[in-house]
């Protein structure tokens, strides 16, 4: 037990800079005994904290659970040979971080009053909650960028996701680093001896430009990121909106017809039909798991690589929009709150008020650990599966007829639209499954959407030249 006075010795001992900081630490403690070995609630909290424990309880393991199922969904169907997968793999990380030490930590930080954490984490903690968040913005960032090259020039080469996410961590390592600049660890027991003794308080260092300093972190870290992802997403709905039409395969068969002529492929310039040996040519019919060859090359070319399903990438469009417009409605009142901190002058009147709504705002940026796994649920659930679990959560005992579930597995016909003399018809025709489909839905990469679970039904595409 340590006795809370201070003697007129004790404070002509400490710098003039901090006797403030000091006398407010050691004055918020109602009892004149403490004992600071253990840690001490703040008064605000005293009553409510229970409720807190269990909300970010909640959060975290519900956050863990929610990744982990995500990143064995992308593992266990290979997608993330698609470079947005392998982005979302690398956001999974950074949350699971974030569940794993950044909230228990924060929460314990922001519930007690004492520090007892020592000298090396009230330099490193500061840095350990920045990163996931500035990892998670850069890799949506690159995301938004990844996807408007592919929609723009599907021919260009994707980006390599395994080196920009290595990069999105170090660039988000190098943001933090002057973090400790800022940031001062008060050893009591070097001003007040033996009475304080392994004591110590973790305080920001209010330097002159630390205002300047978190004003161009907020718009270098937060406006400028989300405002150039917005862009580049207005840009793909744009490339989107100009795909529509029965022409788009044709355009993009075109295009990586070009691209293989240019490696020095001799390709046939029908490629509806490839060789046999007999020298008969067949239908380029293509179906679940179809794979057509061009005519003359060595290798097998997948169709599928020249088609653009602009159905499945509105859909992938809609729901990577809906991630980061979420991610970046959570961080906001947190990023406003630090922005406007170093404005306020925090008295024993307002803590207890912004001690709670700190805490609560925390909770609030930290949502998207949960939000971006269920958006990615709903992504890759078919419509029949969506439609059994909104019966699951109807109050009525009344179930699907069975007629309606039949409709909506199955989708009208599509009419297809005789094109020009000179172009090539792409006929769409409903067909049996024929093989066992997994997995790959809705990725902005392959552009396969044809065999997509997240579509109705499956379809071939027979493409005929119509010039002999």
């Amino acid at each position: 037990m340590m006795t809370m006075r201070l003697s007129q010795e004790d404070i002509n001992g400490i710098p003039n800079q901090w006797l403030e900081t000091i006398v407010h630490y050691i004055t918020g403690f109602r009892n004149d005994t403490v004992d600071f070995s253990r840690p001490y609630l703040r008064p605000s909290v005293v009553r409510i904290y229970p409720l807190f424990v269990l909300m970010y309880a909640l959060l975290i393991v519900g956050g863990i659970l929610a990744n982990f199922a995500m990143v064995y969904h992308i593992v266990k169907y290979r997608l993330y040979r698609d470079p947005t997968y392998a982005f979302l793999i690398n956001m999974a990380i950074a949350d699971v971080i974030e569940c794993i030490f950044v909230l228990p930590i924060s929460l314990t930080v922001m519930l007690v009053q004492n520090w007892i954490f020592g000298r090396f984490l009230c330099f490193f903690l500061p840095m350990l909650q920045d990163i996931p968040l500035h990892v998670s913005m850069i890799t949506y960032l690159l995301i938004a960028w990844d996807r408007f090259r592919m929609l723009s020039d599907p021919v260009k080469p994707r980006i390599p996701a395994f080196v920009c996410a290595l990069g999105a961590w170090f660039f988000a390592v190098c943001i933090v680093l002057p973090y400790p600049i800022y940031t001062t660890y008060l050893d009591l027991e070097r001003f007040m001896k033996e009475q304080f003794k392994g004591v110590g308080i973790c305080a920001v260092n209010l330097a002159d430009d630390m205002q300047e300093y978190m004003r161009g972190l907020f718009i270098g870290t937060y406006v400028a990121p989300l405002a150039v992802t917005a862009y580049l997403y207005v840009k793909a709905s744009r490339e989107l909106q100009t795909q529509e039409g029965p022409f788009a395969v044709a355009m993009f068969e075109a295009r990586a017809r070009d691209s293989y002529s240019r490696h020095g492929s001799r390709a046939s310039n029908d490629i509806t039909t490839s060789s046999r040996g007999d020298g008969k040519r067949e239908s380029g019919s293509v179906g679940t798991g179809g794979t057509v060859g061009f005519a003359g090359l060595s290798g097998g070319y997948d169709l599928y690589d020249a088609e653009l399903d602009v159905r499945k990438e509105k859909r992938t469009q809609k729901y990577l929009i809906f991630m980061v417009s979420v991610f970046a409605i959570c961080l906001c009142p947190l990023m406003v709150l630090r922005l406007a901190k170093l404005a306020l002058i925090e008295t024993y009147e307002n803590s207890g008020h912004f001690d709670i709504t700190f805490t609560m705002f925390v909770w609030v940026a930290f949502m998207p650990i949960v939000t971006t796994p269920g958006f990615y649920a709903s992504w890759q659930m078919s419509r029949p599966a969506k439609e059994r679990l909104r019966g699951y959560f109807r109050f009525s005992n009344r179930r699907i007829p069975r007629g309606c579930e039949d409709e909506v597995k199955m989708s009208p016909r599509r009419t297809p639209r005789r094109p020009p003399a000179g172009l090539m018809n792409v006929a769409y025709t409903q067909h049996v499954r024929t093989g066992n489909v997994t997995g790959n839905n809705g990725g902005g990469g392959s552009l396969r959407g044809l065999h997509s679970p997240d579509l109705v039904s499956n379809y071939s595409i027979q493409v005929t030249s119509l010039v002999e």
